[in-house]
C-alpha cells in the first residue's frame, strides 16, 4: 500500500473513532475490536455524516482484497439512527444517499466481500453501487426467554446430551485464549481450515479489559483433558459466540452442547439476545435449530474487480 493510501486510511480511522464516540455502534464495529482483530494499522473506514463503513484490507496471493476481519462475523455499513418523526420516503432517501456516499469511499481492490449486520435490510443502494447481494442466515435465541422456557424448547436429544455431559465433564469459566484457541483449532482442522492465533489473543485481552467477554472450557472428569471450549462477547442488549470448538478424540457426548447451555443461561440472566453466529453448513444448522434458535437473515455483499474496470 502506498504512503498516500496509508495516510488516507489513518485519517478514516480518526474520523471513524470520533463517530463511534458520539453514536451507538455495535460491538464488532467498535474501534477497539477492529484494533484487536486487525491490528491498529490493519483496517480503514469510510465515514460520512450519516454513517460509517469499516473494512479490513489485505493482500491474498499478492492481490488486494477486502474481507471480514478475523473472528468477526459482521462488518459492512452502519448508519446512525434517523429521527423517528421522519416519513418513510424521507427515511429511505436519506438511507440511500448515506450508503451510496459510503460505497464511493471504499478502496479499489480486486475483490470485496463482507457480511452486513442483520439490522441492514435495505440493500438496494448497494446494488446500485455495483455489489452483488446474497442472503445468509444466522440463528438467534431471543432475550425475553426464561431459561425454563428455553430448556423446554430444546430438542429431546439435546436434553439427553446435556444430562450425559453433566456426568462426563466439568465446566470451568475461564477466559484463556490459549486453551480456547486449541479447541477451536481442532474443529477447524477437521474441516481443513486454519485460523490465526494472534488476533484471538488480542481480542480476548481486549474483552477482558472491558469486561465484555466470558469463556467456558469443558474438562473430561475422567482424564482431566480439555474437550470443548466457547468464547462469548457481549454488550448491553446482545451477545454473540465468537469461537466454539471441541476435540474429536475421547470427547464425552454433549460437551459442546453443555457450553452452549452455559451461554444461554448467561444471556437469560442478563436479558441478552444470543446470536449463535455460526456456519450455514447443514450439520451446524441442525445444532442451532436443536438449541431452539430462530433463523435471522443478513446480507452478504461482494464486488469483483470488473466492477472497477
Amino acid at each position: 500500500m502506498s504512503s498516500k493510501s496509508r495516510l488516507s486510511e489513518q485519517g478514516g480511522q480518526w474520523a471513524y473513532r470520533e463517530f463511534c464516540a458520539n453514536h451507538s455502534v455495535p460491538l464488532t464495529l467498535q474501534p477497539w475490536w477492529l484494533d484487536a482483530v486487525c491490528a491498529p494499522l490493519g483496517w480503514g473506514a469510510a465515514v460520512v455524516e450519516g454513517g460509517v463503513w469499516p473494512y479490513y484490507r489485505l493482500r491474498r496471493w499478492g492481490i488486494p482484497v477486502v474481507q471480514l476481519p478475523p473472528y468477526t462475523t459482521y462488518a459492512g455499513p452502519w448508519l446512525k439512527a434517523m429521527p423517528a418523526h421522519w416519513p418513510l420516503p424521507k427515511r429511505l432517501r436519506w438511507e440511500q444517499r448515506a450508503l451510496l456516499d459510503l460505497a464511493a469511499q471504499l478502496p479499489r481492490v480486486c475483490f470485496f466481500k463482507q457480511n452486513c449486520r442483520p439490522e441492514l435490510t435495505n440493500g438496494l443502494p448497494l446494488v446500485w453501487a455495483g455489489f452483488r447481494l446474497t442472503t445468509r442466515y444466522t440463528y438467534e435465541i431471543a432475550a425475553e426467554q426464561r431459561l425454563e422456557r428455553a430448556y423446554a424448547r430444546l430438542k429431546n436429544t439435546v436434553r439427553t446430551e446435556l444430562r450425559r455431559a453433566d456426568r462426563a465433564v466439568e465446566v470451568e469459566c475461564v477466559l484463556d485464549a490459549k486453551r480456547l484457541f486449541a479447541l477451536y483449532r481442532a474443529s477447524m482442522h477437521r474441516r481443513g481450515l486454519r485460523r490465526p492465533r494472534a488476533p484471538l489473543e488480542r481480542l480476548v485481552a481486549a474483552l477482558q479489559d472491558r469486561g465484555q467477554g466470558i469463556g467456558w472450557v469443558a474438562r473430561c472428569r475422567q482424564s482431566g483433558a480439555d474437550v470443548a471450549g466457547l468464547l462469548l462477547a457481549f454488550e448491553e442488549h446482545r451477545a454473540a459466540v465468537v469461537v466454539a470448538g471441541r476435540a474429536y478424540e475421547g470427547v464425552p457426548s454433549g460437551a459442546l452442547y453443555r457450553l452452549y447451555w452455559e451461554a444461554m443461561g448467561f444471556c437469560s440472566e442478563r436479558g441478552l439476545t444470543l446470536d449463535l453466529e455460526g456456519s450455514m453448513l447443514p450439520g451446524v444448522e441442525r445444532v442451532f435449530r436443536a438449541l431452539g434458535g430462530q433463523p435471522r437473515p443478513y446480507l452478504q455483499v461482494m464486488r469483483p474487480s470488473w466492477a472497477w474496470f
